[in-house]
């Protein structure tokens, strides 16, 4: 035999390859077992792994890399007996060559190996690195023995792509054995920072990266390949990833999967990467394998980038970057028409089996619009009753682009779902459309569109109220009553979202952008609506949610909270995540406002329970931070905050103004005022661009409060009169005395305001700012907070008295008097003494 020295040899790795130290804890913690099976698709780093940690342990190391020509069991232990030869027992191929001349049993040639080993009293690690190659039952019989009475000083490892026919169930009951597999090997969100970045420190980083995580699913030869063909992927989604690094990634599967598979299992798999979620009745009708439930299982067993999402039924799915690369096989191989039958036939078979949201989407993805439009019609009152409305809005977007004409029935629903979106051009857009189409043909008189256009009729009478409060004009729309029987138009029984994404209702159109109308105009839509014909609907809950919220931004919290257990009522009957989570929101800020940090956390807990929308979840996870901030546990508002990203897509979330706000109150929180006034700017700006009024405040807030920490007074005080200015003009007032880090700021403003009375500032209206400064709005509220103790530390520190002064009249430690301050800085926003008793002379009037 000619020995080939790279085959046992321990491999060079790549350089500067991730030490995978969470993995290393596993090896060492598991070191007393006999054997460590590694075993996962290629690109996994199962080699570097070991590599790593053979060389990381400093211990004798014996590497046999396998081969298809090492398929023989005569070939098989010689190589072993060399490969121990050449690494640890130096005289053993010497010793042992005789008797393999002698041509005895493999039973007798493996005990003498293991005699020999047992002299060697040192460690020795032997790795049998690709041992999926070996299918010979003598190979398989002669490396049980191996394990069976393998000596105490001996460790064995395996990798492997395929399930190893051993009896393993046997060796995990007796404990000898570590099982490292899929899970463990996958980059998680710091290993693929520090890929790409060097470094764990960054947050935003980590954000950016999880999409890229997500596409990926931790596979770490798809990440080193689209690191070399995108470089950075701060500034791209999925869809631009998948277009640069797309090539790579097909060649890579191509090579090492596809071109060793037969032609009937490679036809198999291009032909079902077509599907999401591979259930094996559908797999039937595309490729006519009537035993595509065993291909699937034996695919599974050959660790070919497959998992068992379900047992019973069945299903399997692709690895997203392998299905993607059979996709474009697909393409490649077979021709429009043959790819268009194939879509038929699945996108069919899953309508008649009644999961008709995956024929639709498989309809579309496969160009046949005529035919997912006939479906979306069809099941146009499911679609909104099972919560589908964004894959709705979708839908007809996709239809849209495409130039493909779609029902006035459904384009009316995708107004309202334009209008939940905040879509507003769009909206407009389609009405005007169909507007132009009633001048045309007077599709509204008719009997078939009746039902829609009366809901055409009551979405623009409210938006047009929300806009100028003309409720006598509105009355025409809203309590039009329909001259024909309910039943016989499945259109009565959807249930319309009006809110997909906002935390409260005042950002959405129902709520005018928070440009808020009077209360007794609100009370007065009310009216209307209870006694009109949708009364039980759920734009009156979506219109008791908005007096809710605007009671509370007006102080009026006893109204608001009874307002809001309707509009909750509503929310949670329509299952409508829009409504009820807005409220939970709400009684969370009520409680809070009243220092009931226990009970909003349970109320937060609690809402997280009625939905299983991930965004939402992410949305009351980032209300709990800032419920963790307003107690003053900044380390726990950042974890929570952390949480958001588990639950929302980064490049979503990080243009969430919710977010963005919380982001910049626990970065001031932690003195890093630069980075919190940067993101107060940037969010203003998008709420001037926007025309969100609410954003727009807290925003100012945020701002005029970093400017007057750095320092920069002036700034200050001309960002708070602006945001005074859009105060007063409809009326805010809650907004104002939550920001309390603004409230020292507010009242230099009003000492301003109070001595010059031409001054510029006096486009506010005195009385306004005059009503946010009367005690029984923020002085009480905020000596509330204070101790007896606190109180009369503060008042002492107001005096001019040192600590050692303030020690010796309240008789207590100068230690004890420096703790108090601490609380004191804290609970009035101040970093130092001197900003304290500016603080308390001016606020307190010491």
């Amino acid at each position: 035999m000619v020995w080939v020295k790279s085959k046992v040899t321990i491999p060079r790795t790549v350089p500067n390859a991730i030490e995978r130290k969470k993995l290393f804890t596993i090896l060492a913690n598991n070191r007393m077992k006999k054997l460590t099976i590694i075993q996962a698709p290629a690109g996994y780093g199962k080699t570097t792994l070991l590599c790593q940690w053979l060389r990381h342990i400093d211990e004798s190391v014996a590497w046999f890399t396998i081969d298809r020509n090492d398929n023989e069991p005569r070939r098989f232990i010689k190589y072993l007996i060399h490969t121990l030869s050449v690494s640890t027992l130096n005289d053993l191929e010497q010793k042992l060559s005789n008797l393999l001349d002698e041509k005895p049993s493999f039973e007798t040639v493996v005990d003498t190996l293991l005699n020999e080993l047992d002299t060697y009293k040192e460690k020795i690690h032997i790795v049998f690195d690709n041992y999926q190659v070996i299918q010979h039952p003598q190979i398989h019989q002669i490396f049980i023995r191996l394990i069976e009475y393998i000596p105490a000083n001996v460790r064995i490892y395996i990798t492997t792509r395929t399930n190893l026919e051993l009896p393993l169930v046997n060796w995990r009951v007796k404990g000898w054995m570590l099982e490292v597999g899929i899970g463990q090997l996958c980059f998680d969100l710091e290993e693929l920072q520090y890929f790409y970045f060097n470094s764990f420190s960054n947050d935003e980083q980590v954000g950016a990266l999880k999409p890229l995580l997500k596409i990926t699913e931790g596979w770490v030869a798809g990440i080193q390949l689209i690191k070399i063909s995108t470089g950075n992927v701060n500034n791209l989604n999925s869809k631009e990833i998948l277009l640069k690094a797309g090539p790579y990634i097909h060649e890579f599967f191509m090579q090492e999967i596809l071109s060793s598979l037969p032609s009937s299992t490679q036809d198999f798999l291009i032909r079902t990467s077509i599907l999401n979620h591979l259930e094996p009745y559908v797999c039937v009708t595309i490729t006519n394998k009537v035993d595509s439930l065993a291909t699937l299982v034996d695919l599974n067993q050959k660790g070919l980038f497959i998992e068992c999402i379900q047992i019973h039924p069945p299903v399997y799915r692709y690895h997203t970057l392998f299905r993607y690369a059979l996709q474009d096989e697909l393409k490649r191989q077979y021709s429009s028409e043959m790819i268009n039958s194939i879509y038929c036939e699945a996108a069919t078979n899953l309508c008649d089996r009644g999961d008709y949201v995956a024929a639709i989407e498989l309809a579309l993805n496969g160009e046949l619009y005529e035919l997912a439009h006939e479906w979306i019609q069809k099941y146009l009152v499911e679609i909104f009753a099972e919560g589908h409305t964004l894959s709705f809005g979708q839908w007809i977007q996709i239809l849209r682009n495409v130039q493909y004409s779609v029902d006035i029935n459904m384009l009316v629903l995708y107004i309202t779902t334009l209008f939940s979106m905040h879509e507003i051009e769009k909206a407009y857009e389609i009405i005007e459309e169909l507007l132009f189409k009633q001048d045309a043909s007077k599709w509204m008189d008719g009997f078939k569109f009746i039902a829609v256009s009366k809901i055409f009729e009551i979405i623009n009478a409210y938006v047009t109220y929300m806009k100028d409060g003309d409720l006598e004009k509105a009355k025409v729309g809203l309590q039009t009553q329909v001259n024909v029987r309910k039943e016989k138009s499945s259109l009565y029984h959807i249930s319309l979202k009006y809110n997909q994404f906002e935390p409260r209702i005042l950002r959405t159109i129902a709520g005018s952008k928070g440009k808020f109308l009077p209360i007794e105009k609100i009370d007065a839509l009310i009216h209307v609506l209870c006694e009109s014909e949708i009364k039980d609907r759920n734009i009156t809950g979506v219109t008791y949610g908005l007096l809710a919220e605007v009671l509370f931004e007006v102080n009026d919290l006893a109204r608001a909270s009874k307002e809001l257990e309707t509009a909750l009522q509503y929310g949670l009957r329509f299952q409508d995540p829009g409504l009820f989570i807005p409220m939970y929101l709400l009684k969370a800020r009520i409680c809070l406002t009243r220092k009931q940090f226990e009970e909003a956390h349970l109320l937060l807990i609690k809402a997280m329970k009625e939905t299983d929308k991930p965004y939402w979840i992410g949305v009351l996870h980032i209300m709990k931070a800032q419920a963790y901030l307003l107690e003053g546990n900044i380390s726990y508002a950042q974890q929570e905050f952390f949480r958001v990203t588990d639950f929302i897509n980064y490049r979503i979330v990080s243009k969430n103004p919710f977010y963005l706000l919380v982001q910049g109150r626990i970065l001031y929180a932690k003195n890093q005022i630069e980075e919190a006034l940067q993101i107060a700017i940037r969010l203003k700006e998008g709420a001037i661009q926007e025309k969100q009024v609410v954003t727009f405040i807290e925003a100012g807030l945020l701002e005029a409060t970093c400017h007057f920490e750095l320092e920069k007074e002036e700034s200050a005080l001309t960002v708070l009169h602006d945001t005074l200015e859009q105060g007063a003009l409809y009326g805010y007032c809650r907004t104002f005395l939550e920001e309390k880090y603004a409230l020292p700021l507010l009242h230099k403003y009003w000492r301003i305001r109070r001595h010059n009375k031409r001054h510029k500032f006096n486009s506010v209206p005195s009385a306004y700012v005059n009503k946010l400064l009367q005690k029984n709005y923020l002085v009480d509220e905020f000596l509330d907070s204070f101790t007896s103790r606190e109180k009369d530390v503060l008042q002492l520190l107001a005096e001019g008295a040192s600590n050692y002064e303030i020690a010796q009249q309240l008789q207590l430690t100068e230690g004890t008097i420096r703790v108090y301050l601490t609380e004191i800085y804290g609970k009035i926003g101040v970093k130092s003494r001197m900003k304290a008793i500016l603080w308390a002379k001016q606020w307190l009037g010491y």
